[in-house]
């Protein structure tokens, strides 16, 4: 009996030494938790600072264009030489992936003949365009687009006039990053005019072009 007394009052001496050497820490911790986390990280203001800059991406951008057209030779027939381009518009990048915008183009006076009358022929028009961008590597990205809107054809050449008709077209190429604000733009588009119609009781004009186009896409801020 006298061993187990002594052995439980050791065990209960031991008891007190712990609990009298843990106690103020633990006291301390209990009464205030942050007492042992630097003042710092309980900063609103400090939290925001070291959160994660995530970057805006530009929503508007501006475009210029340039280009060569390949004519196709109108279904009416004859003989259609080839044309230069120019194009501006603005648009505006939705996601990711997904950009419109809208452009006005003109091609300039080609050389049209048919049925041994000549003259020139230029064609100008004005197209709402959706474009899916697939994606970046290295500062480049492809994409793929089509267009729907109004054409513009004026045949300056005896007996002919000019008019409106539908325009549509499907594009391709790659955006080329050189620098925060700045995007060189080469691509491809096949571009159809239809049911164009030139009045003075002539049949409507349909004609189809393939155009290679660079262009400056401006990222406005």
């Amino acid at each position: 009996m006298d061993v187990c007394r002594r052995w439980m009052r050791g065990v209960a001496a031991l008891g007190l030494v712990a609990g009298l050497g843990l106690a103020p820490g633990g006291a301390a911790m209990a009464a205030d938790p942050a007492a042992t986390l630097p003042a710092d990280d309980f900063s609103a203001d400090d939290l925001l600072a070291k959160a994660p800059q995530v970057e805006e991406s530009r929503f508007w951008y501006l475009r210029l264009d340039a280009g060569y057209v390949f004519n196709e030779t109108p279904d009416i027939g004859g003989s259609l030489d080839d044309a230069g381009l120019i194009g501006i518009g603005i648009g505006g990048r939705f996601s990711d992936w997904l950009r419109l915008d809208l452009t006005a183009d003109y091609r300039t006076q080609a050389d049209y003949a048919i049925d041994g009358v000549a003259g020139e022929t230029s064609v100008a028009t004005l197209l709402a365009n959706a474009y899916v961008d697939l994606g970046t590597w290295h500062q480049i990205t492809p994409y793929v687009g089509a267009g729907i809107g109004l054409g513009y054809a004026d045949l300056d050449a005896p007996g002919f006039g000019s008019g409106w008709g539908l325009a549509w077209g499907a594009m391709g190429g790659v955006a080329v990053e050189l620098a925060p604000n700045w995007q060189l733009d080469l691509g491809y588009r096949y571009l159809s005019l239809e049911n164009v119609d030139l009045g003075g009781g002539l049949p409507e004009l349909d004609q189809a072009a393939h155009e290679i186009r660079i262009g400056l896409r401006i990222l406005l801020d």
